[in-house]
């Protein structure tokens, strides 16, 4: 095949404006699940430029459209119990509590005060005018309270009615073409290539080995996504612009020296792939970049702090997977560790046969001790090594707090201490001096 006549791995503004004048736009899964993260007035700006300026130029492939239908119910109300629930259990709560400690505080100090002998110079008229205050804001505060609970429980009703009235399954329905449907024998060759290339993590869709909820052909959902964009893009002929919100390293870089989930490049793979295979242009943005884009060049008039607000969501929703958090089940603090920030005692405690071979089975032991109150919180981690290298989480269980949140965890095993099984009682150990026997055993036979 003869070499492209431009550099197909940057994209150029002369570039950028040919493909959004031409490409095809495709949007994944995960693009099309977050429409439900933005207002109805938003979706509905949206949909009105997929029918005026990019009308017969929307594409999905058939097993994008597999995974919406699966996951549609489930996220519609994602947004209550993530989003919107912890703003009145968490953050209203935390407001509420902060008034108290400092009326608190007041009372602690006016009552310690109150009597000239011991605080004579500490004048009680100035307590009392700065308690008129905090009267003041304690007001303001539950009215903003209000106010804010009106409007959370308007959009959650809004949100709830979504099933029945859903105007993102009728953009969908109505607007995207998609793409020929595969049969089995079709997905299960694909598996085949899938397999080799998330051994040697070979994009896209290889960091989906790390995902426990996804078994089977689940696991080689991007590639047969990737698959069947190949197979479109030779067909049409046209370039093509991927909308994906899914921002992992499987399918994209992302920008350096910024705070913000945002899609810098494709692969380079993913280029190359589909340029050989079709001879096609192809970009990658998320969706936030999208409707940036959209304003640019089809004036959509999407308000920026509606784009910022999915730009927080995206970055906030790959920030979590990041960390563990809970609470410590005795005062109630609340506790943040980034993955970096453990270290792991494991234990193999069994192992199983996998589609990648025989793999093995760890518990991962942590302990804290709460900085607020001193309790002990121990944190076990169910986790698999799998594939051969690479630690993977898999379940987690905490004694002494309550869990919120946890990462998807993986550690690469091959950055680890190398162990060697002790001959004399068979558990591992590090063999620093090639004694074939751990220290609890020879310090025993020594003592015997």
């Amino acid at each position: 095949m003869e070499e492209p006549k431009y550099d197909i791995y940057r994209l150029t503004d002369e570039r950028e404006t040919d493909l959004w004048k031409n490409a095809i736009f495709i949007f994944d899964s995960s693009a099309l699940l977050d429409f439900y993260f933005l207002p109805a007035k938003t979706r509905s700006k949206i949909f009105k430029l997929f029918t005026t300026k990019l009308k017969d130029r929307l594409w999905i492939p058939s097993h994008v459209k597999y995974e919406y239908n699966k996951n549609r119910e489930k996220i519609i109300r994602k947004p209550i119990s993530e989003n919107y629930k912890p703003l009145k259990d968490e953050n209203l709560k935390a407001i509420k509590n902060s008034i108290k400690e400092i009326e608190n505080r007041i009372l602690d100090l006016k009552s310690k005060t109150s009597k000239d002998d011991k605080h004579p110079h500490i004048p009680q008229d100035e307590i009392d005018a700065f308690s008129i205050k905090i009267d003041l804001f304690k007001k303001e505060s539950e009215a903003f309270e209000d106010s804010l609970i009106t409007r959370i429980i308007q959009v959650e009703d809004e949100i709830n009615q979504l099933p029945s009235n859903d105007d993102v399954l009728v953009a969908i329905t109505d607007l995207f073409k998609v793409g020929r449907y595969y049969s089995y024998n079709e997905v299960f060759e694909i598996t085949k290539e899938g397999k080799h290339r998330y051994e040697y993590s070979i994009p896209p869709g290889y960091e989906d080995l790390k995902d426990k909820e996804k078994k089977g052909t689940q696991i080689f959902g991007d590639l047969i996504i990737w698959k069947q964009i190949i197979e479109f893009a030779i067909a049409t002929k046209k370039p093509i612009i991927l909308i994906c919100n899914d921002l992992k390293e499987d399918w994209c870089h992302l920008e350096k020296n910024t705070t913000e989930k945002r899609i810098g490049s494709p692969r380079e793979e993913l280029i190359k792939e589909i340029y050989d295979a079709a001879a096609v242009d192809f970009w990658m943005y998320n969706q936030p970049q999208f409707l940036y884009k959209s304003n640019q060049y089809y004036n959509a008039k999407i308000e920026k702090q509606n784009i910022d607000n999915l730009t927080q969501f995206l970055t906030t929703k790959t920030k979590t997977q990041n960390e563990l958090v809970f609470d410590c089940n005795k005062c109630g603090k609340k506790h943040r560790y980034k993955k970096d920030e453990l270290e792991m005692d494991f234990e193999c405690v069994g192992s199983d046969e996998r589609n990648m071979g025989l793999e093995n089975e760890y518990e991962a032991r942590e302990y804290f001790e709460c900085d607020e109150c001193g309790k002990e919180i121990n944190v076990i981690f169910s986790v698999w090594e799998y594939p051969i290298g690479v630690h993977n989480y898999d379940g987690v269980e905490i004694e002494g707090g309550t869990l919120i949140s946890c990462f998807n965890f993986s550690i690469d095993f091959h950055d680890e201490p190398e162990f060697d099984v002790c001959v004399r009682c068979g558990n591992q150990f590090v063999d620093e001096r090639n004694s074939e026997v751990c220290e609890k055993c020879e310090e025993e036979y020594i003592i015997k």
